[in-house]
């Protein structure tokens, strides 16, 4: 049982190994820090630590981060002292620490105890022998220097770490590689028994829960209770699973589907001697899951629809990198923020990103609470050059480690829903074939899964299937696919989604500048104008793939002057906005032939002046975030067309489609109304519609408006697209029309 947190330390750097070995051998002087000795918090960072004590400079303004890539080629030496009480003699005292980045010496009262490294495993000291009780005790913790990992350019079958390889450079964010005691540290007390690890299922309308246990052996009292409300009461041996039965259970389903009521679990273990020994307390979810292929899938398919106690769940899905560089500093509210902004948005599921985390216990929890499946990849990514899994020996023990450590912890959480093996990893034969369980590397993850987590789908990694892209010429083919990420044109981004035959879309999206708030915190005046980052290196530090001025906007609204920075973000925002809506729309036409989109990216960990997130990092949600909220509306109208700008006398076509989940086929039924209104640039109607349609346009000016609106009695949605028509004297859209759209939309 826990009786100390450790979160106030002492932080200062060193030059290699002098940490460790701080005497010199000719001299005799002790070696000095190459920082002073600073407050430290753990959880945390040691940017922020450095940041706090003015050591370093704001890095995530404009280029400062470039003056702080010293900090990683330090060692680092956290201390903390506290008193162990003197009523814990006769306890087993055990020092934790949860999230180690990343090889570590650990000294407990200057006894070396253990160098451990990886993230993503735990490390678990009995340090009774030494403990002074009722006195103080020194804990110490040195960090080496990072290693010299991948980025997200270069060979992922020479990557050798458990390490989040994003700080290393991606193009979402920059290289700030991080280090730091980034999860908890505390001391538990304990008995001659305890429970390493627990495993809790839904079974045939119980409860079941099941133990590792540690040291003797012992009984397992379980108590399980809902909203305060006692349920239960099991007693049995430690070694033997013990079930709960529920009559009339609540069932969990996820957002948009049902409720997610949560039962309190209470498990303590007593030793042979009856004595308490140790304790854990779960929240509990209950509901069944379970797979199939989607509609018309060839046997060779992967079966990516799940069921939730029996229904088919469409996946109304967004990527999420680790919220923050600086990931040790997150807190639970920051976390909140973010799973509250999804749940909103209508998210039913979340794919973590196996470039990033292992995402700790606090999302787990939230997504728990918000009915927000978990999509877990392993910590391994593509890395341009080579996507090939690493096989390095290494690699492959830490990985394991890794893995073991992560399925053990997060199996109890009703929000997991699907394992991944990494992030884009392929065959070594052709860079765009994903790689599958026949993967030396893939299948150890999938014998882990298997054994330890029976219950939920692991896929081989995302994209899995014959082809990694969309690729319409082979319709069977497309699985599990990724990209594009960016506004395909105004004709083909509308032919590309249109004709796209992928079963899962779990990685794809469409870039666009960040709010003018946020654009104000990190760019001084002089680089808040329109520019690219061919011309600016500010710019270029903070996205340098997601420059949509040359590609985009310019050739759609024409050349805009450098003072129009405000206007040029607005355009920017209401393309993204556009693209990410028609792709997320044009996929659930084809439910249930396709069985979700999952959308790259929901945030950022670094702020950008531009990238392919709906909320920036400082968890302001850009224009996307709205449409993208309106497209995955459980009741909802959508239209499909051929493209954005049009001339005048051409025949727009238009096809409306209703959207329902509370039906089996997610088709609106016979009792919708649908009606569409065409609306000229002054919104006056100049005609109507009730169902799939072809309209000449003509006289309307230089944009058109399509309300689509249905209802079927009780519930109803109306959603308005806008049309830009060109001619030789005008031939760019009008911009003014975006601004006028943006403002009254946010009304």
């Amino acid at each position: 049982m826990i009786f100390k947190y450790l979160t106030d330390w002492q932080l200062a750097g060193f030059w290699p190994y002098t940490a460790i070995w701080n005497r010199s051998v000719e001299t005799g002087a002790i070696h000095g820090g190459v920082t002073p000795s600073i407050p430290a918090k753990v959880p945390g960072s040691i940017h922020m630590d450095l940041l706090r004590a003015g050591l370093i400079e704001d890095p995530y303004y404009e280029m400062n981060s470039l003056k702080c890539e010293w900090v990683p080629q330090r060692w680092w030496m956290y201390r903390t002292t506290c008193v162990i009480p003197e009523e814990l003699k006769g306890k087993r005292i055990r020092l934790i620490f949860r999230g180690i980045d990343y090889k570590a010496h650990i000294f407990f009262n200057n006894m070396p105890k253990v160098v451990h490294e990886g993230m993503y495993t735990h490390v678990k000291l009995d340090v009774t022998d030494y403990v002074v009780f009722g006195g103080e005790n020194t804990v110490q913790v040195v960090l080496e220097s990072a290693p010299d990992e991948m980025g997200q350019i270069g060979y992922t079958r020479e990557t050798f770490t458990q390490k989040a390889r994003f700080t290393y450079k991606w193009d979402f964010g920059t290289r700030m590689i991080h280090l730091g005691l980034y999860d908890k540290v505390y001391f538990e007390a304990v008995g001659g028994a305890t429970i390493e690890s627990s495993h809790i299922r839904w079974i045939d309308g119980k409860v079941t829960y099941s133990a590792e246990i540690g040291g003797e052996g012992g009984r397992l009292r379980a108590e399980l209770k809902l909203e305060g409300k006692q349920i239960a009461t099991v007693e049995g041996e430690a070694d033997v699973p013990i079930e709960i039965p529920v009559e009339n259970p609540r069932l969990w389903y996820p957002n948009g589907y049902g409720s997610q009521p949560l039962y309190d679990l209470s498990v303590e273990l007593y030793d042979k001697s009856g004595e308490l020994s140790d304790a854990r307390e779960f929240k509990v979810g209950l509901r069944t899951l379970s797979y199939e292929r989607c509609d018309g899938a060839n046997e060779q398919s992967l079966p990516y629809i799940v069921r939730v106690n029996g229904k088919r769940i469409y996946l109304k899905g967004v990527n999420i990198t680790p919220l923050d560089h600086m990931y040790g500093t997150v807190t639970r509210e920051r976390y909140d923020k973010m799973l509250r902004l999804a749940r909103d948005a209508g998210v039913n599921l979340i794919r973590v990103w196996g470039g990033g985390i292992i995402e700790n216990e606090d999302f787990y929890d939230l997504c728990d609470k918000y009915g927000i499946m978990v999509w877990q990849e392993f910590i391994q990514s593509s890395s341009g050059i080579d996507n090939t899994p690493s096989e390095r020996p290494e690699f492959l023990r830490l990985c394991a480690a890794t893995a073991e450590t992560a399925v053990r912890e997060k199996r109890n959480h009703v929000s997991l829903t699907y394992w991944s093996g990494g992030n884009e990893l392929f065959d070594p034969s052709d860079e765009w074939i994903p790689a599958t369980f026949e993967n030396k590397n893939i299948a150890m993850l999938k014998e882990i899964v298997d054994r330890l987590d029976p219950d939920r789908l692991m896929l081989p990694t995302s994209a899995s299937g014959p082809l990694g892209s969309i690729d319409p010429s082979r319709p069977e083919d497309n699985h599990d696919v990724h990209g594009p990420w960016k506004y395909a044109g105004v004709e083909g981004h509308y032919k590309l989604y249109n004709t796209s035959p992928s079963q899962l879309h779990s990685e794809f999206g469409c870039d666009g500048m960040s709010n003018i708030e946020s654009l104000r915190t990190i760019l001084s005046p002089a680089n808040r104008k329109v520019t690219t980052v061919a011309e600016n290196y500010v710019w270029r530090h903070h996205g340098e793939w997601w420059d949509t001025y040359e590609y985009r906007e310019k050739p759609i609204f024409g050349e805009l002057e450098e003072d129009e920075f405000e206007l040029f973000v607005m355009l920017s925002q209401y393309m993204q906005a556009e693209g990410i809506r028609y792709a997320v729309e044009a996929n659930r036409r084809r439910a249930w032939r396709n069985c979700g989109s999952i959308i790259w990216q929901f945030n950022e960990p670094w702020p950008n002046v531009s990238c392919t997130c709906l909320v920036d990092y400082y968890m302001q949600p850009k224009f996307a975030y709205w449409f993208f909220r309106d497209a995955l509306k459980g009741f909802h109208i959508s239209m499909r067309y051929d493209k954005l700008v049009w001339k005048e006398g051409e025949v727009f076509e238009g096809m409306p489609f209703v959207h329902d989940d509370t039906r089996e086929d997610a088709r609106g039924g016979d009792d919708c109304r649908v009606t569409i209104n065409i609306l000229d640039c002054n919104k006056n109607k100049v005609a109507t519609f009730d169902g799939k349609f072809e309209w000449k346009i003509e006289g309307v000016g230089r944009v058109f408006y399509v309300e689509c609106n249905v209802t079927d009695g009780e519930r109803c949605d109306t959603n308005t697209y806008m049309f830009f028509v060109t001619d030789e004297n005008n031939p760019y859209a009008d911009r003014q029309a975006v601004v006028d759209f943006i403002a009254e939309y946010k009304k």
